[in-house]
């Protein structure tokens, strides 16, 4: 509502100083030039700036560097980076067709240029070239730009969580003289579900319409954010909880042998389904929970689920000596998945925890913050129903074992 716009004229009259008072809220630079379009840019990211005095006696020859370097645009290397935070500028984007563009496309972080009208030298000082020709090819550039981006972060709040929870639970295990839960064979499986399994189902998240109404990063913002921090720590506690409870109650519970392959199976299996379903959770990483949304437009996350849910089984079934796992029985089964599915209700409680993302991630003015949408009535029911079966059939495998 605060932008302005301006005239090519007046913009070259502006001092650096006083560009950079001007640059968040100019919306429109009217009449200008190449040269203009290339200053803005050079202003805006810092490409292709004057580095030392020959460099910026070549853009302004005949004038006094020592007087005049912070006084004429584009200013210079040592200046403008003193007037950023760490010296990190914008991300910047610029469309040109023309050969005087080529200035402006080539500073740009990314260039985008005219497949049909744009000229050669245009094509090749840009990044990406519109073949079509279409402006609306460049939302669907950017889109795409932000998927990728938030499928990295999906991707790593789930591996992450596995790579917390595997070292600490090894790591527990050998100060309190257990034998390691999780031996090599298994591990390697749980690499293959953290790695491969979990990029292959994650990655290939498509993209929608709601990630263009978020205000872009910055430059130097990080990869991982507060809500991402906050998943990733209640849901290893969660499974770590789980996890040591299983390591000291287990062989009560299921009648198996303490440190026994029986014991350390049932483990590996409850372990393996709290990733199977904070796969789930890691399709969101704000506030949002709905872990079930749209999986008809995710084939491939789908088909991962499916495949390492039948490995797991083979696995755990078939693997005898070579996995080193002892075949569970149905009510095995049951019991561990159902302790995995715990990991959906534990995924809407701790995005109840009030957790934004920092303002200062977000580039540019106005409304930084994602908007925050109602939880789904499907996924209050992705809830209530693995908490109430857990509940119960802990509860009966408790009574039936005379704890309760």
């Amino acid at each position: 509502d605060d932008g302005i716009s301006m005239i090519g004229e007046d913009f070259r009259k502006l001092t650096p100083a006083q560009l950079d008072e001007v640059l968040p809220r100019l919306q429109v630079l009217a009449r200008s030039s190449p040269e203009d379009k290339h200053m803005l840019v050079q202003r805006l990211n810092g490409g292709l700036m004057p580095t030392t005095e020959e460099q910026w006696l070549e853009v302004h020859p005949g004038k006094d560097y020592a007087t005049q370097k912070d006084k004429l645009l584009p200013g210079h290397m040592d200046e403008w980076a003193l007037s950023r935070r760490g010296g990190v500028g914008e991300v910047v984007g610029v469309t040109g067709d023309g050969t005087n563009d080529g200035p402006a496309l080539k500073a740009a972080d990314v260039g985008l240029s005219m497949g049909i009208s744009g000229t050669d030298v245009a094509k090749n000082a840009s990044d990406i070239v519109i073949m079509d020709d279409n402006f609306s090819s460049i939302v669907k550039a950017v889109l795409w730009g932000r998927s990728v981006f938030d499928n990295i972060r999906k991707f790593l709040q789930f591996q992450l969580t596995v790579n917390v929870v595997a070292l600490t639970i090894t790591f527990l295990s050998a100060v309190c003289g257990y034998k390691p839960p999780l031996n090599a064979v298994m591990m390697l499986w749980v690499n293959l579900i953290m790695d491969t399994m979990g990029a292959l189902a994650l990655g290939t998240e498509p993209p929608t319409n709601d990630l263009l109404d978020r205000r872009p990063y910055k430059r130097d913002a990080s990869l991982i954010n507060r809500p991402m921090w906050r998943n990733i720590l209640v849901q290893a506690t969660y499974q770590l909880g789980l996890l040591i409870f299983l390591l000291k109650e287990a062989p009560v519970m299921f009648g198996c042998g303490d440190g026994t392959r029986h014991h350390f199976t049932i483990i590996f299996n409850a372990f393996v389904f709290c990733q199977v379903f904070n796969e789930f959770n890691a399709r969101e990483i704000g506030d949002v929970f709905d872990p079930f949304k749209k999986l008809g437009t995710s084939p491939m996350f789908v088909v991962v689920i499916i495949f390492t849910i039948i490995a797991q089984w083979f696995i755990v079934e078939y693997g005898g000596d070579f996995t080193q796992t002892y075949p569970l029985t149905f009510e095995e089964w049951e019991i561990t998945f159902m302790l995995g599915a715990m990991s959906i209700p534990v995924g809407y409680l701790m995005r109840l925890i009030p957790i934004d993302e920092d303002p200062e991630s977000f580039a540019g003015i106005g409304d930084s913050m994602p908007k925050k949408k109602p939880t789904s009535s499907f996924g209050m029911l992705s809830l209530l129903i693995p908490l109430a079966a857990g509940l119960y059939q802990f509860y009966k495998e408790a009574d039936g074992e005379g704890l309760i």
